[in-house]
C-alpha cells in the first residue's frame, strides 16, 4: 500500500511468515520482507529465510559463537543443519556434525563439515571426546532433544553451551543437574515462530545486515533438494517424512519469472 517505504510493486522479496504460505497471495509487514539477491531465484529465495533465520538467531545472538570454538550439529543434513554449518564455517569453528547416512555426511564435508558421524553406526560422543582430547565442544546446536541429552552433557566442554530448536527424539528427561552445575553448563530453549512480530521485525533488520552480504558474495548458499509444484504438496511432505533429503524442499506456487543467474 502507501505506507509502504523500501520496495515497489514487482519487487522481489522473501521473509518470514506465520504460517500461510502455501498461497498464491499473501500480506506480511514490509519489515519482515527482504530483498532477494540478485544473483538468486525465487526458489533459492524460498529456501532461505526459516533455516538460515533460526540457524543465524541460534548460532550468534544466543549460543554467542566464537571463532576457534568447536560446534557440534545434530541433523546437520537438515534444511536448519545446513545453514548452520555454512555460518559457522564463515564464522571461524570448527564443526562436528551427525547425520543418518553416508552421503549426507560426504555432502555437508563438502560444505565445511569437519568431522561428519553417522548417528546409525557410530558413537558421536565418543567421536567428539576422542578428537577433541577429552575437552568436548563449546556449543551444540541439537533438534532432537531427549535421546540426545545425556550425551550432549558429556560432550560440552567446560562452560558450553547447548540450544535446544527440536524435540525430535522425546521432550522428557531425567536430569543429573551436578553435571550442570559442574561444568558450568547453559542450557538454552528457543522458537522462531512463536516469538512476537517485534522480535522478528528486529530479527529481519539483523539478518539483512549481517547475513544476505554472505549470499551475495557466494560465501554461503542455499540447498535445495527437491522442488514440487503446489499440487503435488503431499509428495513433497512425504517425501520429507522419509528423511531422505538434504537441503530444503520448496514448493512452488506458479511459474516464476526466468532465472536471474
Amino acid at each position: 500500500g502507501s505506507k509502504v517505504t523500501n520496495y515497489k510493486p514487482g519487487s522481489q522479496v522473501m521473509g518470514l511468515l506465520p504460517g500461510g504460505g502455501y498461497s498464491q497471495k499473501i500480506v506480511t509487514p514490509e519489515r519482515l520482507a527482504m530483498p532477494i539477491p540478485a544473483n538468486l531465484n525465487f526458489e533459492a529465495g524460498a529456501a532461505i529465510p526459516e533455516a538460515f533465520m533460526t540457524a543465524y538467531d541460534a548460532l550468534f545472538p544466543q549460543l554467542q559463537l566464537k571463532i576457534g570454538e568447536r560446534l557440534l550439529i545434530h541433523a546437520v543434513g537438515s534444511g536448519v543443519g545446513i545453514a548452520a554449518l555454512q555460518l559457522a564455517k564463515v564464522a571461524g569453528a570448527t564443526i562436528f556434525g551427525t547425520a543418518g547416512s553416508d552421503d549426507k555426511l560426504a555432502r555437508a564435508k563438502a560444505l565445511g563439515l569437519d568431522f561428519g558421524i553417522n548417528y546409525k553406526t557410530q558413537d558421536f560422543q565418543e567421536i567428539v571426546l576422542a578428537e577433541t582430547r577429552a575437552e568436548g565442544v563449546h556449543a551444540i546446536l541439537d533438534m532432537v532433544g531427549a535421546d540426545y541429552w545425556e550425551k550432549n552433557l558429556a560432550c560440552l566442554a567446560i562452560k558450553g553451551r547447548v540450544i535446544l530448536l527440536g524435540l525430535l527424539g522425546g521432550a522428557k528427561v531425567e536430569a543429573n543437574l551436578s553435571n550442570i552445575m559442574r561444568k558450568r553448563v547453559q542450557i538454552i530453549g528457543t522458537v522462531l515462530r512463536g516469538r512476537s512480530l517485534e522480535e522478528k521485525m528486529m530479527l529481519t533488520a539483523e539478518f539483512q545486515k549481517q547475513v544476505l552480504p554472505l549470499f551475495e558474495s557466494g560465501k554461503i548458499k542455499p540447498v535445495i533438494d527437491r522442488v514440487f509444484p503446489l499440487e503435488r504438496a503431499a509428495e513433497a511432505h512425504a517425501h520429507m517424512e522419509s528423511n531422505q533429503n538434504f537441503g530444503k524442499i520448496v514448493l512452488r506456487i506458479e511459474q516464476q519469472q526466468p532465472d536471474r543467474r
